[in-house]
């Protein structure tokens, strides 16, 4: 009978315990009301008001350890511990149940233990520049999860669990060492930003293309070969970087994505652009520069908010046939190509208003290109060209002209070209 009671006795003061414990941990402020709380910047004066605490700012303390005491701080929802020399966490900071953003960017945390589970509230967690190698599969678990920022770390690869993250919409992993991506990274549903450059990648999954809610995917600096066929899916994104990759060649499906607004396939080893790999509605910049791009008939009729073309540094011998054809284009780069004429449907380009076709072999300016009316920049140095022709004057816009190094202009025609423009500077 006396072991029963004591047994009765501790089933008692553990549930009293535990309800006490419950009662220590208020209710979550809102966003809003967090905006009105004060922000405290030392755990002295923390400790001091343990219940008021909300918001605990400890950037750059030259911590190496977290302060223990933080775990009585049941209140807390957003800590900040960023740029200090922090290399493990310790168990008091899970009994801070409320914490919604924990910031522990520029760090030394070697790994992430897997009891970060138990941070159920968390919405935004910064781990931005330490040397963490490896995540546990359980921080899938983190449900409420908005915002992971893994950037400058040393991950090889991603647990499965990540795709469990169905919260999650920013999901940042640049400068690691990832080779690939898994499967279930398609299942974050919710995903708006995936920033991925500088790793290792060689190849993005098929299922890529579930991420429909995408707005901006950054892959620069990888070792991509191909994009798959179902990037044509992503139909909410509007800023593709894939520069600084190996790809061959621009799927026609790419012109699929009809939110498009920035496209940047720059230094790649891309050789033709053709079809409706480029049929972008939306797209108001396009950068094609440092590739091999020999042929360029690519379908341009769709692009009506183009405004800037970059195809410098390319293998071009004429200018793309269909470049006329976008309408409010106001600003083309076509330097350090290969090409001998400058003619064709660019004289559609009423509104155009820089043209650079420096360091290429011209040796004629068609007099079509008299119609640029709005052009007020145009660079022709580096070229072989002899002369101007008179009718080129209809450029009547025209402030900056450079001539420079195009040694079979004479003076005469030097002459020539100063009564075309007389309102322009010009350089030979």
């Amino acid at each position: 009978m006396r072991l029963l009671n004591t047994f009765l006795l501790l089933i008692i003061f553990t549930v009293i315990g535990s309800s006490l414990s419950a009662q220590k941990v208020g209710k979550l402020k809102s966003a809003e009301d967090l905006k009105k709380q004060k922000t405290y910047r030392s755990v002295k004066e923390a400790m001091a008001n343990k219940k008021r605490v909300y918001i605990l700012n400890l950037d750059s303390k030259k911590l190496n350890k977290i302060p223990v005491k933080i775990g009585k701080l049941r209140n807390l929802q957003i800590l900040y511990l960023r740029n200090n020399s922090i290399s493990e966490l310790p168990s008091e900071l899970l009994l801070l149940q409320n914490l919604q953003i924990l910031a522990l960017g520029e760090n030394n945390l070697p790994d992430l233990p897997k009891e970060i589970a138990q941070l159920q509230n968390l919405e935004e967690l910064d781990l931005f520049s330490n040397n963490i190698s490896d995540l546990p599969d359980e921080i899938g678990t983190l449900k409420k999860l908005k915002k992971l920022d893994l950037n400058w770390n040393q991950l090889q690869d991603l647990p499965e669990g990540i795709g469990n993250l169905k919260s999650l919409e920013a999901l940042y992993l640049e400068k690691n060492k990832l080779v690939a991506l898994p499967q279930t990274l398609s299942d974050l549903v919710n995903l708006k930003e995936l920033k991925i450059a500088e790793n290792k990648l060689q190849a993005l999954p098929d299922s890529i293309g579930n991420l429909t809610l995408l707005t901006e995917l950054n892959l620069e600096k990888n070792q991509i070969t191909i994009l798959p066929q179902s990037i044509g899916k992503l139909i909410n994104i509007t800023h593709l970087n894939v520069s600084q990759n190996k790809l061959e060649g621009i799927p026609n499906e790419l012109g699929g994505l009809t939110n498009l607004e920035v496209l940047n396939l720059s230094n790649n080893k891309i050789k033709s652009v053709t079809g409706n790999s480029i049929a972008l509605p939306s797209v108001k910049n396009i950068d094609l520069s440092i590739n091999e791009i020999r042929t360029f008939t690519a379908n341009m009729g769709k692009l009506s908010n183009l405004t800037s073309i970059d195809v410098s540094i390319n293998k071009l011998t004429s200018i793309p046939k269909n470049i006329g054809y976008a309408k409010n284009l106001q600003y083309i780069y076509l330097n350090r190509n290969k090409i001998i004429r400058a003619e064709g449907s660019i004289t559609r380009l009423t509104k155009l208003e820089e043209l650079n076709l420096s360091s290429n072999d011209l040796t004629k300016i068609d007099k079509s290109l008299g119609a640029l009316k709005s052009l007020k920049k145009l660079d022709l140095s580096n070229n072989k060209l002899l002369y101007l022709n008179k009718q080129l004057s209809g450029m009547q816009a025209l402030t900056e002209l450079n001539m420079q190094r195009n040694p079979g202009l004479n003076n005469f025609q030097k002459k020539q070209v100063k009564k075309f423009f007389p309102n322009a500077k010009i350089l030979f």
